[in-house]
């Protein structure tokens, strides 16, 4: 361990003075992820510009067996990106460089620190698009979003990130460079070691640069559907399923959030009465007419579950101004209070049985939370406030975490669905994972990072890396 901050002062012959940060105020902006007001400070932040100066601080912290914590946007909400507090963090924002948009290839070659939705807009400008519309967009990052596989509402059609992710430059924790593959679509040239860094959380090896699959831009109708009740609501989601409709999006917000998205926005609910939620139903074709047949086929079904009328949406403006009550809900609940967010996943046809013990448990502890679903997945966000005079929080969080996750085994279900493992739910990994796969999982984070540098705090418990 490196013994005093002097010694870390070296680290600005890399990167230069004015990218080593110590200064208390300063550090506080790396301090945080976005569902915990909880400060932890590192010893410093470094932010280098390029690859070899990433590979120089990785050898001095091999050197001096010092910790790294990797942090891109920090929009995170499971605590991947955050100090444990005596490591440094390497923030990748100064590698922001778009490098090469191929419209043959249909590929784009990025740094990890280029904002989402930076990335988007240029490929816009190609008429082309990385077919992700993650919600944190304009402040997460594309080395974050490959790091734990972010999803988004389009999802149900395309996947989450790792389906578009070619191939990777990557920062070893000794310092070594490589690439994982090569920039094509068929590759069956020994193991996917582009596949075993994508959602690993940082734990592996620093990602510098991404080079992701990019598809054609089409044209998009969007249908937001209230519900007098849940029980319509998700029984007309299986019926969705059922008779064969497909969608790019299907998202669900409970009455909880809208109402909080509604006060945010300070606007009036657009619908006559809804008890039950809203869904958001997104189509994508060639043609608006393609759209427009498929939304009349899908309103024979909505009539049978729904009595009043969607809202239906094909302009690009009047497609975002639908999608705001579902894109600001992020904005809204951190607006409001320190929460904890869950990122539960369920086999499709147990979602209303998920949603049913969620509210069981939430209200039964007396705790104010919104759900947020990408639904079409089984997909559940549920964000669970803290209430300033509870002097208990941290027991109840806790019993009700417990509670949820083990309703989520007990349902086929997985811990986290796109936000990732992270700090917090570190303790809750080995109820959903099976001991060998955790010891497979831990015994190659000991092949790449045998000293346990890089995002130690993440993912595995130190009983876990000591066996």
């Amino acid at each position: 361990m490196v013994e005093s901050k002097n010694k870390l002062r070296d680290l600005a012959a890399i990167v230069g003075e004015e990218h080593v940060i110590f200064k208390e105020e300063k550090l506080y902006h790396y301090a945080t992820d976005h569902s915990s007001r909880k400060s932890t400070l590192p010893l410093c932040v470094v932010r280098p510009s390029c690859t070899d100066e990433v590979s120089s601080i990785v050898k001095f912290c091999n050197l001096n067996n010092l910790g790294i914590t990797v942090r891109a946007g920090g929009s995170g909400v499971s605590g991947g990106s955050v100090s444990n507090g005596q490591d440094i963090i390497l923030s990748v924002e100064r590698l922001n460089k778009i490098i090469d948009i191929d419209t043959i290839n249909r590929y784009a070659i990025a740094e990890a620190g280029v904002v989402t939705q930076e990335l988007q807009e240029a490929l816009l400008e190609k008429n082309v698009c990385f077919p992700q519309n993650i919600s944190s967009a304009s402040m997460s990052c594309i080395g974050g979003n490959v790091a734990i596989s972010s999803g988004s509402p389009k999802s149900l059609k395309y996947g989450t990130t790792k389906n578009y992710v070619l191939n990777l430059e990557v920062v070893l924790p000794d310092g070594q460079i490589i690439w994982t593959g090569k920039n094509v679509e068929k590759n069956a040239t020994g193991y996917n070691l582009t596949q075993l860094f994508v959602g690993s959380e940082g734990t592996l090896g620093i990602i510098t640069k991404v080079v992701l699959k990019v598809v054609p831009v089409k044209k998009e109708l969007l249908m937001m559907v209230p519900f007098e009740t849940s029980e319509k609501l998700f029984d007309f989601t299986k019926a969705f399923f059922s008779s064969g409709f497909t969608a790019s999006s299907l998202e669900f917000l409970d009455q909880n959030g809208y109402d909080l998205v509604l006060e945010y926005l300070i606007e009036n609910n657009r619908f006559p009465k809804q008890h039950g939620g809203v869904l958001w139903i997104e189509f994508e074709s060639q043609t608006d007419e393609e759209n427009l047949r498929k939304a009349e086929q899908l309103y024979d079904l909505i009539v049978k579950y729904n009595d009043q009328e969607p809202l239906i949406a094909q302009s690009a403006s009047e497609i975002e101004a639908l999608w705001k009550y579902r894109k600001k809900i992020g904005e809204a609940a951190i607006n409001f209070a320190e929460f904890k967010d869950l990122d539960v996943v369920v086999p499709r046809d147990n979602i209303d049985e998920m949603f049913k013990a969620i509210n069981a448990i939430c209200t039964s502890l007396q705790l104010q939370f919104i759900v947020v679903g990408h639904i079409g997945n089984g997909n559940f966000h549920i964000n669970i406030f803290k209430n300033k005079e509870d002097n208990m929080w941290e027991e109840t969080i806790s019993e009700c975490t417990m509670k949820i996750f083990k309703k989520t085994i007990e349902l086929g279900g997985e811990i986290s669905g796109e936000h990732g493992v992270g700090t917090y739910n570190r303790p809750f990994f080995k109820y959903f994972t099976a001991d060998v796969n955790i010891q497979i999982m831990s015994e190659i984070k000991k092949i790449f990072d045998p000293k346990n540098l890089l995002n130690g705090s993440n993912l595995f418990t130190d009983k876990a890396l000591k066996k």
